[in-house]
């Protein structure tokens, strides 16, 4: 089922065969994004515009995101609009957003050997090095599922974070941000979703945090990435300013969609 935006922005389900676009769509959101800065381990902010092994690179870890929350059953939606194309009266779709979400029990961790393999991790290694699983498959997963654990603690659930539906990656194109698109992503999963299951996430900017804040999702953990190694841009730093960067894990307990808000 597609769900319209008030700007005849249309949010669906993703196609196979557009995976690479997605990837592509993303890379341009998450370019200049501290984290994955990080991940990548850029020596510098890579060009907003123009095609170079960095910003290749970028898009291959977004394509390995992308099969792998296909391959464990997950949710790939993306928001299109409609564009004129060379041909007179003939238009096309065009993705501008889109986001992955793991279904509980299958959020990406790397015992689930088979999966990364299938979905070009070695692709994603061959290009980061090993470093990069250093720095994406234990330091950032290892506090990501403790920041989790400590929230479910602190609220006195028993059951396990990884029993929640999991936002592995939303964006929007930097030209369409501002409409309220994101937020239009993230209850189109939660009217899908069976009701009463939480939701998680990480924040990768203070800004998103603050939007996941207003859509009923609480901070639980600040996850605090490269302390000593890089600024707050994710480049390598030195002295006062290698403070590292940080991500926030958020909760939506109760998620309810846009229709059942008061």
């Amino acid at each position: 089922m597609a769900t319209s935006t008030p700007e005849t922005l249309t949010v669906r389900l993703a196609k196979p065969e557009e995976f690479d676009k997605i990837a592509a769509s993303a890379r341009e959101a998450f370019i200049h994004d501290p984290v994955f800065n990080y991940f990548g381990g850029h020596k510098e902010l890579l060009p907003k515009d123009g095609d170079t092994v960095d910003t290749r690179n970028l898009e291959t870890f977004f394509k390995f995101l992308l099969k792998s929350c296909h391959r464990v059953g997950g949710q790939i939606a993306v928001t299109v609009k409609s564009v004129e194309t060379a041909t007179p009266g003939v238009t096309e779709e065009k993705i501008v957003a889109g986001a992955f979400w793991c279904p509980p029990n299958k959020r990406l961790a790397l015992w689930r050997v088979p999966t990364l393999v299938q979905s070009g991790i070695v692709e994603v290694l061959r290009r980061w090095g090993f470093s990069a699983l250093m720095r994406v498959g234990f330091e950032y997963l290892d506090q990501s599922h403790a920041g989790m654990s400590a929230g479910y603690k602190a609220k006195g659930v028993k059951q396990s974070p990884d029993a929640s539906w999991y936002l592995q990656l939303v964006w929007t194109e930097p030209a369409h941000q501002g409409q309220g698109i994101m937020p239009l992503m993230v209850h189109d999963a939660i009217a899908k979703a069976k009701p009463g299951i939480p939701f998680t996430l990480e924040a990768t900017t203070s800004a998103s945090r603050d939007r996941y804040l207003r859509l009923g999702f609480e901070e639980v953990y600040t996850i605090n990435l490269g302390k000593g190694k890089v600024n707050a841009l994710g480049i390598p730093a030195s002295g006062a300013g290698a403070v590292g960067v940080s991500s926030w894990s958020m909760i939506n307990w109760d998620p309810k969609p846009l229709e059942s808000k008061s």
